[in-house]
């Protein structure tokens, strides 16, 4: 039986090493960059944005009169900084956002102008400012990381040339910061989709690639035993033959 189940389970063990062993060196290495990398400071670009600070005006409540009727009902209402001050984004169950001032007026979109001095408002870092660009859609980085994940363009992209490269995005219908990204922000992202095996949407921890991994690599383990302990009973079995043939005599 043991000589009959050794080649099928060496076979096995064998091809199935190889598969995961990519896929644990890439859980290996993402956790070094998962622990090593500072996440707020770098990851998030702490160490150079200053976060939008809002103040609303008293009463701006009361100026609220002349909001949107005919989209439905109101489903959420969130304040954000703008280029133009403080606004309200109000998301309707028909007709998608609307963007007011806190005034009470619309809020326009911004103009290149006013996308650069917003942006210089909000970074703190030491390196220049690259270029103000109105983008259709944000290329993929190391052919999986999306920056901006799902959301379709067009975007604003502000760029500096800081060690890290930072990128700022804004919305470009209110102006407000989107998202900030750099090259440890790819880094950290490309290493985290390896780690979920979500090549997508890089945030299904039970998708099948995942469950199929996991249960190679069991089955790795557990052949890895059952040929450990074979390789005991042979042993074994052929230190008793040898002792079978030659008994060890005492004479007295």
């Amino acid at each position: 039986m043991a000589m009959r189940w050794s080649p099928f389970l060496f076979r096995w063990h064998r091809w199935l090493g190889y598969l995961v062993a990519v896929q644990v060196l890439a859980w290996i290495l993402g956790g070094l960059i998962f622990a090593w990398l500072p996440f707020q400071a770098w990851v998030k670009g702490g160490e150079v944005l200053r976060k939008p600070q809002l103040s609303l005006p008293v009463g701006w409540q009361l100026k609220q009169q002349d909001l949107p009727g005919d989209r439905g009902a109101l489903l959420a209402l969130q304040s954000v900084a703008t280029p133009a001050g403080p606004a309200l984004k109000l998301r309707y169950a028909e007709g998608g956002e609307v963007w007011m001032r806190a005034g009470g007026e619309r809020l326009g979109p911004p103009s290149a102008a006013e996308i650069e001095a917003f942006a210089r408002t909000l970074y703190i870092g030491e390196g220049r400012l690259l270029g103000v660009e109105r983008i259709e859609t944000v290329p993929r980085r190391l052919g999986l990381v999306r920056e901006l994940g799902e959301r379709p363009g067009p975007v604003w992209r502000v760029r500096f040339d800081d060690r890290f490269s930072s990128r700022f995005y804004f919305d470009p219908r209110s102006g407000e910061l989107l998202a900030v990204r750099n090259e440890a922000w790819v880094l950290y992202d490309f290493f985290w989709r390896l780690h979920l095996m979500d090549y997508q949407g890089g945030e299904d921890f039970n998708n099948s690639l995942l469950r199929a991994a996991a249960a190679a690599a069991l089955f790795l383990v557990a052949s890895g035993l059952a040929l450990s302990a074979l390789a005991v009973r042979r042993a074994s079995r052929r230190a008793f033959r040898r002792v079978s043939k030659h008994p060890s005599h005492e004479s007295f």
